[in-house]
């Protein structure tokens, strides 16, 4: 803003200079030092800030982990055409898919009722679970409706352990090669990651 106003200055001082009648070299070095004001105006890049950097941590099976209050343990995978929900309910796979049940426990080591693996939530904050296969192609928990072993959206009370499964609906391709994958537990910058068998 103090070059431009600088500038404007010098700009007008120059046409001062033309109608009063100046010299032309005197014109001259006006004209140059107005035009480098100028062209020093264009703005500044933004600097980039510095990208978090994510603290993943890789664990087998049976082994403990924790992020913030959240302490847990996935002891087994295994692929599965269905799982039986209740005495007359299963969850079958869709079409062309197999379903991948994470046998897991977690224990919430913090203050307040909690939930863990939200529906929804703070991005940043909030517990996530995913599938990762490969070079890098997630899957996303599937809910089982009336399910009580589920603990996808499970509300667990302070110094609580609970028992359940995590369960994936994913390709066969996919649930026949569980040693190429990974399942991530944890938030956007902190998280375990076990291998899957």
């Amino acid at each position: 803003m103090k070059k431009k106003l600088l500038a404007i200055t010098l700009c007008t001082a120059l046409s001062v200079s033309v109608l009063s009648g100046c010299s032309t070299a005197s014109l001259q070095r006006t004209a140059e030092l107005a035009d480098k004001l100028i062209s020093s105006e264009a703005p500044e890049a933004a600097t980039p800030s510095p990208t978090p950097e994510v603290q993943e941590k890789t664990l087998a099976l049976k082994k403990s982990g924790k992020v913030g209050d959240w302490k847990f343990k996935v002891t087994k995978t295994a692929a599965k055409k269905k799982i039986k929900t209740s005495a007359y309910f299963e969850a079958k796979a869709d079409k062309g898919n197999l379903l991948v049940v994470v046998s897991a426990s977690v224990t919430n080591q913090g203050k307040k009722k909690e939930t863990f693996l939200p529906m929804v939530g703070m991005e940043n904050t909030m517990m996530t679970a995913k599938l990762v296969y490969k070079d890098g192609y997630e899957y996303q928990p599937s809910s089982i409706t009336g399910f009580n072993k589920d603990l996808t959206n499970k509300s667990i009370a302070p110094l609580t352990k609970k028992s359940g499964v995590i369960v994936f609906n994913v390709p066969k391709k996919v649930a026949k090669d569980l040693k190429s994958c990974m399942i991530r537990i944890g938030t956007k910058g902190e998280a375990v990651c076990y291998t899957a068998k």
